[in-house]
Formats: structure tokens, sequence, C-alpha cells
């Protein structure tokens, strides 16, 4: 039985409030259980740094799960490897490994980390609605979206946290190209469609990454001295 329009719009709009819930109360029982095992009672710079990358860490491995089964389910045969990608924050000039990285100044690296990550900020919202709208996710999968898009935001608040307590600057404002992909995530054309996931993937496991390094690079440099 083939549902109408209107029902697979109140379809997703029901499952998405679903999986937002179920995130919401997992957070909220975290939190509970952090506070009472007074897991984020900072005392040293160093918690902070170790917070941040680990967040950041767990953010990596849900876009890496994702991705995987966008390629497994929508991508597999139609060639997306071989066509060309832009990422909306190539305007950023980011530095790729570590080499490049270290000889940009601390604070400059942190604020790229911060920028990297305010960016996807709109994408993530979307990635979450259309996964639903347009391929018909399940509630695992849009779940796995929402705790990226969440992540996101906490990782956000964590530099922030980082940036005050080692009295850095950061720029909220920074300049980078908006992300203008939605129309492609929402075409009739089903190839035009899963190009543009498969895009989004691929420039949001690219920046993930990114922020990942520069975490950790900054954390060897201001705390070890060792790097």
């Amino acid at each position: 039985m083939h549902l109408s329009l209107t029902q697979q719009w109140s379809s997703c709009t029901v499952l998405l409030l679903l999986v937002s819930n179920l995130l919401l109360w997992e957070s909220t029982a975290s939190a509970m259980k952090a506070k009472t095992l007074n897991v984020y009672d900072y005392t040293t710079f160093g918690d902070t740094w170790n917070q941040a990358i680990k967040v950041s860490q767990s953010m990596n491995h849900e876009i890496s799960q994702l991705s995987t089964h966008f390629k497994v389910f929508y991508a597999q045969g139609r060639g997306f490897e071989q066509r060309t990608t832009r990422c909306h924050t190539s305007s950023l000039s980011c530095p790729e490994n570590k080499e490049q990285a270290r000889k940009i100044q601390l604070e400059v690296l942190l604020g790229l980390a911060h920028s990297l990550l305010q960016a996807w900020v709109d994408p993530l919202y979307h990635l979450w609605v259309e996964m639903c709208d347009r391929l018909g996710s399940t509630p695992p999968t849009l779940y796995k979206a929402l705790k990226v898009k969440t992540l996101n935001r906490n990782l956000l608040e964590a530099i922030k946290k980082i940036a005050l307590k080692g009295n850095f600057e950061i720029n909220e404002n920074a300049n980078y190209t908006a992300w203008s992909e939605l129309g492609f995530l929402q075409s009739p054309n089903r190839n035009t469609r899963y190009f543009a996931f498969h895009n989004l993937f691929h420039c949001l496991k690219r920046d993930s990454h990114y922020v990942e390094m520069y975490l950790k690079l900054l954390k060897c440099q201001l705390i070890q001295s060792n790097c």
C-alpha cells in the first residue's frame, strides 16, 4: 500500500520527534550519571582537552558509520567516487596533516577547528531531516544523524571552554562560504539527490577528521610539549 505524500511527511515528522526525544533522554541520563561520578568536575586544563577530544572521536565514529551505511545502501555502483566533490568549507584553507598544522599559530588552529564545526551546524540539521524525507531512513540511522548534530554542538561548547580557560580569542563569526546544497538533497532526481548526500558525507568526514587532529595536536603542544 502506497502512502500519500502527506502521510509520508507525517510519518517522518513523528519519527524525527521520537528520535529527538530519545537522544534528549539519553543525554539527560548521561549527565545525571556523570554528575554522580563527578566526571565533569574539571580540575585541570588537561581534563577539558581530554573531554573535547573524546567528543570529537565519538563524532567521527558516528559519521563513519553513517557514511558506510549510505555507501552500502544508496551509493554502490553509481560511480560517485570518480566525480569531483567540493566542500563549502574549502575557503577556510585548513592544514591537511600534522606537518602543515604545526606551522599554524595555536590560537589560529583552535579558531579553525571552531569555524569548521560552526560551518556544519546548518548542514547537519538538514542532513538529519532529509535522511528521513529523502532516504526513508530507519530510527537507528536517524538517531545517529541526530547524535552527530548534537555532538557537533557539544564540541563547539567544549572549544569555547578551552578558549576561555586558555585565554584564546576565537572568531564566532568567521567568514566561510555558506552551505547551499539543500536543493540538491531535495532533488526529485534520485542520482542528483544521492550524489548530494555522498558529497555531504565526504566533506563531513574530512572536516571532522581535521578537527580531531587539530585538538590532539593543540593538546600535545600546550600540555605535553613533546610533540
